[in-house]
């Protein structure tokens, strides 16, 4: 059968006419041909698991294909496998669809597998490019992809760092697999291919993999060899969009619909593509006015697992008169459950031995008079499993492995020596949210702090379950196994259940929401360490409420991130046990960034985030990365902020904008007042300066 070709002005793929697999994939925009050797082409990858061979692969490009249609318009085919022939243990009887669609500069994937065979189908990678080759031959090629509320950029050229241990692969690999994994970015600063999956609701895992074949040339180092072959071996990368479905014998399950562009320019137009289809289906969680505001946070502990005890309920306002007194305007309150943070989870009951339930709802109250929100922190994640209740109920609820064992957790340590050295840390139990009686529980827990007056409640941990995916109990009324992710939108919408028409001004936060959660959380809490910092959650939601913790001693370049990438603050003293003025330098300095924001909030709080897209700044004739633009959709102006992480030297920087703008302003959050800016200005040590159209 001749080949296959779908192509437009923008993409062409062309497919073996025998066996389906993908033998070309370029970008006619730019001639970049991402699949290279056609002798390296691949298909579909699928596993079945047999009881003595539960490695038991089909090899998509040794198929023959049992059909092909066209649509009408030419821009679709679907591919029809039939009785795939394993690697291991023969012919078995299941079919695999996959229908490929050309449309614009995307294109798309969607597989469906129908299992007539006795043995479960644990994973299909679909779609496979066999030879991905870098736009840049012998230039750097990354991989980007989002991971909690930044982007991790890993280099696969000319250094591949294998991401798994290296006993358990034949060659290094890398694997995006997390609950941020809308999409990944393989590219150059010039160039780069999107890969996305388009699904509002979470069904199971899928992940991104990179397999370098046949391995490193260097242990040391792991370099990629730099010739086409080694050892007599073609030397290779692949890439994989690998579905974890599991389907069962008799089962018939499609799967996540997965988009392939290539994309001109920089990381933001490849993110644009994500972007863009995020606005087709996203709606905002209501959000509470007061946390739409410019306004700051404190976190503070009042117990943990190790009994600190530190404040009773009757002291609690005290920390509602700093706030206050400083213009903090919430309050999260951590430890305030029985045994402390951490401790005897899921119960959310007051511990007697800081106060009264009584005491607890009337500190809430006198801090709510002084202006200050309280927002108590949750977890439903874990259960704690040295508890009765845990012994005798609990158990039944917790999520299950394959084995029919408790998913466990090791829990946090805290405080004493014993518990650092992971002694008698309290041992947690990863809780199946796909169980509607767990949600039950949780949600009869939740009740707790309404009951309690909160101004609202901020879910630790809401998201990634430990990293246990599945759950295989048969028992909790979920199809074996049922993807513990998708439970998250399950528990989040029982607890709005509570809320929406009786308190519809409570506000729910939780610890680095994905954006499916961000529908039902208006606030992500997350910490930022690093001054190289992507900020790409602000760049796909420029209006999103994010919050960060701030708790160094001096900690400048931590508050510069808030104002950069419009962060709020979360003052954090003594890892968040301490009060506000313990740390004075922080919190004065804290103080006049939300000033500066408040003064102009025009163009650093409604404004639009565009990284670094629409200015070019410049240090030494060099081009400087470490600012942010902004841009205001109503007036058309904007503001860029340049940081100086540079250590103890003073900066100077020069600021071109991208097309005509007028007079230029400058300030500073420890000299607000604006000095005119002539394009050029020295930035003191561990400062920033904000250039902002007049």
């Amino acid at each position: 059968m001749n080949d296959l070709r779908l192509e437009n002005e923008w993409i062409e793929a062309v497919f073996d006419g025998r066996s389906g697999a993908m033998l070309a994939l370029t970008n006619k925009k730019t001639g970049w041909r991402l699949q290279g050797r056609e002798k390296l082409a691949m298909c579909f990858r699928m596993l079945v698991a047999m009881p003595e061979r539960n490695n038991n692969p089909v090899l998509g490009e040794k198929q023959i294909l049992s059909a092909v249609r066209r649509s009408e318009d030419g821009q679709t085919l679907v591919f029809t496998w039939q009785h795939l022939l394993t690697e291991h243990g023969g012919e078995v009887d299941i079919t695999f669809r996959g229908t490929v669609a050309l449309a614009g500069a995307q294109l798309s994937f969607r597989g469906e597998v129908e299992n007539r065979s006795p043995y479960p189908v644990e994973d299909v990678s679909y779609p496979c490019i066999g030879d991905l080759r870098s736009p840049e031959p012998g230039q750097p090629f990354h991989r980007m992809n989002p991971t909690y509320i930044g982007m991790q950029k890993t280099s696969l050229y000319p250094r591949f760092m294998t991401e798994r241990g290296y006993w358990g692969t034949d060659e290094p690999v890398q694997i995006v697999s997390d609950p941020y994994n809308s999409f990944v970015l393989a590219c150059t600063e010039k160039e780069g291919l999107y890969v996305g999956f388009r699904e509002t609701q979470l069904k199971y895992l899928v992940e991104y993999a990179f397999d370098l074949k046949p391995g490193n040339a260097t242990t040391m180092g792991q370099t990629v060899p730099q010739t086409d072959e080694i050892g007599g071996k073609p030397v290779h990368l692949v890439f994989r969009v690998v579905h974890l479905p599991f389907v069962q014998p008799g089962e018939r399950m499609a799967l996540a619909d997965i988009v392939l562009c290539p994309y001109e320019g920089t990381w933001h137009s490849g993110a644009d593509h994500y972007k863009q289809w995020r606005q087709t289906w996203f709606r905002r969680a209501r959000t509470a006015a007061w946390a739409d505001q410019v306004h700051a946070w404190q976190q503070i502990q009042i117990n943990s697992s190790a009994d600190e005890l530190r404040l009773r309920y009757t002291q609690l306002a005290e920390i509602g008169e700093e706030c206050a007194r400083h213009g903090v305007e919430a309050i999260q309150l951590v430890g305030w459950t029985i045994k402390g943070q951490d401790g005897r989870t899921p119960y959310h009951d007051i511990d007697p031995r800081l106060g009264t339930w009584e005491e607890l709802r009337a500190a809430i109250e006198q801090i709510q008079v002084m202006g200050v929100k309280v927002v108590l922190y949750t977890k439903y994640s874990f259960a704690e499993t040295a508890t009765d209740w845990f012994r005798e109920e609990l158990y039944k609820h917790a999520s299950k492995d394959i084995w029919g064992d408790i998913h466990s957790f090791p829990g946090y340590n805290y405080m004493t020596q014993a518990q650092l050295a992971n002694i008698n840390t309290h041992r947690l139990a990863v809780m199946c949210f796909n169980s509607e009686e767990w949600r039950r529980i949780s949600v009869e827990e939740f009740r707790k702090c309404l009951a309690l007056g909160a101004d609202g409640m901020l879910f630790d941990e809401s998201m990634h379950h430990a990293n246990l995916r599945y759950c295989f109990d048969p028992d909790h009324g979920h199809h074996v196994p049922a993807y513990n992710g998708a439970g998250d939108a399950l528990l989040e919408a029982d607890f709005h259940k509570l809320t929406d028409e009786d308190y519809p001004d409570f506000l729910y936060a939780a610890e680095a929401v994905y954006d499916l959660q961000q529908m039902h959380y208006s606030l992500s809490y997350a910490r930022v360490y690093d001054a190289d910092h992507i900020a790409v959650q602000r760049y796909i939601d420029p209006y999103a409420q994010i919050m960060v913790g701030v708790a160094g001693y001096d900690d400048r370049e931590t508050l510069n991130i808030c104002l950069m990438y419009r962060y709020i603050i979360s003052y954090e003293s003594l890892h968040f046990k301490g009060r506000l003025e313990d740390f004075p330098l922080t919190l004065e300095y804290g103080k006049k960034i939300d000033a500066l924001r408040r003064r102009y909030r025009e163009y650093l709080w409604d404004a639009e985030y565009r990284d670094t897209l629409g200015a070019r700044v410049t240090a030494g004739g060099k081009r400087y990365g470490r600012y942010a633009v902004y841009k205001n959709q109503a007036s058309g102006k904007r503001a860029v902020i340049v940081g100086n992480f540079e250590g103890a030297e003073d900066l100077q920087v020069e600021v071109e904008w991208d097309g005509a703008n007028g007079a230029m302003v400058c300030a500073a959050p420890e000299s607000p007042e604006t000095q005119p800016f002539d394009g050029c200005a020295l930035i003191p040590p561990r400062s920033v300066l904000v250039i902002m159209e007049s």
